[in-house]
């Protein structure tokens, strides 16, 4: 295990968007489905969409899911369904103009790489070129993919892409002496919904 500090910090607690939910959620639009292909912790889901699917390949994260949400029943009020299946079938099986997917694959390796909570068998940039070459350009619903600021892994393939960027940073919360910030990319352009 790589014990510098920063790398240390990094891979403490579970990876996610947790300090940037509350600034990422006024951008989703709400939808008849909703879907997080990477769900995690599930720390954007706002139960405000006709279907909520969260996804994702941990364990951990899948019994932290069901047990924030519930098993999925026809009778829920705000239907959650989880699902453990990788990525690409995930978006593909959901896929519909009436869809709306937020994407938040992993951004750094070795923080996956170091912690035994998430799932990652690829690298970032794997999960980005996969993403942005493949699939995003042939789903015919709406999505937002997160990345970090710079794309530090990813040799800015976000903000090369043809797609609509949108850099949101936090007001008060720093990280090795920069504000946290999330870069955001969408087929849509961004406004507060």
């Amino acid at each position: 295990m790589n014990k510098k500090d920063n790398a240390f910090y990094l891979i403490k607690g579970y990876p996610g968007l947790t300090n940037m939910a509350e600034y990422i959620m006024p951008y989703i639009p709400t939808s008849k489905i909703y879907v997080e292909p990477f769900a995690g912790l599930g720390r954007t889901v706002e139960l405000r969409h006709d279907k909520i699917i969260l996804n994702d390949m941990s364990d951990y994260a899948i019994n932290y899911l069901k047990n924030e949400y519930g098993e999925y029943s026809e009778t829920c009020e705000f239907p959650v369904i989880i699902t453990q299946e990788d990525f690409k079938e995930c978006i593909l099986r959901w896929d519909s103009e009436e869809t709306f997917f937020l994407i938040d694959p992993p951004w750094r390796k070795n923080i996956y790489k170091n912690n035994e909570k998430p799932f990652s068998d690829r690298t970032p940039i794997q999960y980005y070129d996969i993403l942005l070459n493949q699939i995003l350009p042939n789903v015919k619903g709406n999505w937002i993919l997160c990345v970090d600021r710079d794309e530090h892994e990813i040799g800015k393939r976000v903000s090369k892409s043809i797609y609509n960027n949108l850099v949101i940073q936090h007001p008060t919360k720093k990280l090795f002496g920069k504000s946290v910030a999330v870069r955001l990319c969408s087929n849509k352009e961004f406004k507060i919904e």
